[in-house]
């Protein structure tokens, strides 16, 4: 184990600890501010997928299809979930951007947080197993990170009526 394979795992084991305590957290839902997580992570991902120097199969393409699609079902499924309650005053950010509503996914959440990280492992376990090695990089962990915060992303934005997305729900806002 090399240094930067060391630093790689203390990305992912603090990225990892960060996004399973916001699933129990109430957060401001700033419009403004829901894609920079996915975005940061995508760009990351690339970046760390770009510096490497895995041969990429076509087998590493089909894992990384199938853990992809996995983590955008169980984002939007985590966007679903979401319970939202009024902030008592709006949050105001540096650049003016507003929240008036907060946002937490729960316990249930933060399992399916737990189930995605442990189906993942168990895919790169057997991918590596047939001998793709390619998506065992920390580059396609972030990957799959960012598409599941998008789509958890994109689907809490279609609740709050911040994007046209078709048949979407006014959410469910709880009393505090």
């Amino acid at each position: 184990m090399n240094l930067e394979t060391l630093a790689d795992i203390v990305l992912i084991v603090l990225l990892v600890g960060w996004l399973g305590y916001r699933q129990t957290t109430w957060r401001p839902v700033s419009p403004a501010k829901l894609w920079r997580t996915p975005l940061i992570l995508a760009v990351l991902g690339v970046v760390n997928l770009a510096r490497g120097d895995l041969a990429i199969g076509g087998l590493d393409v089909a894992v990384l299809v199938i853990e992809l699609v996995l983590a955008l079902g169980v984002g939007a499924w985590m966007g679903a979930l979401a319970h939202f309650r009024p902030l008592e005053q709006r949050v105001t950010g540096r650049r003016g951007e507003g929240a008036v509503v907060e946002s937490r996914t729960g316990w249930w959440g933060l399992a399916l947080w737990a189930a995605l990280l442990l189906v993942r492992v168990g895919i790169d376990v057997a991918a590596t197993a047939m001998g793709a090695h390619g998506v065992t990089g920390a580059g396609v962990i972030l990957l799959v990170f960012a598409a599941n915060r998008a789509a958890r992303n994109l689907v809490l934005g279609a609740r709050l009526g911040h994007l046209p997305v078709g048949g979407a729900r006014p959410p469910r806002i709880t009393a505090r």
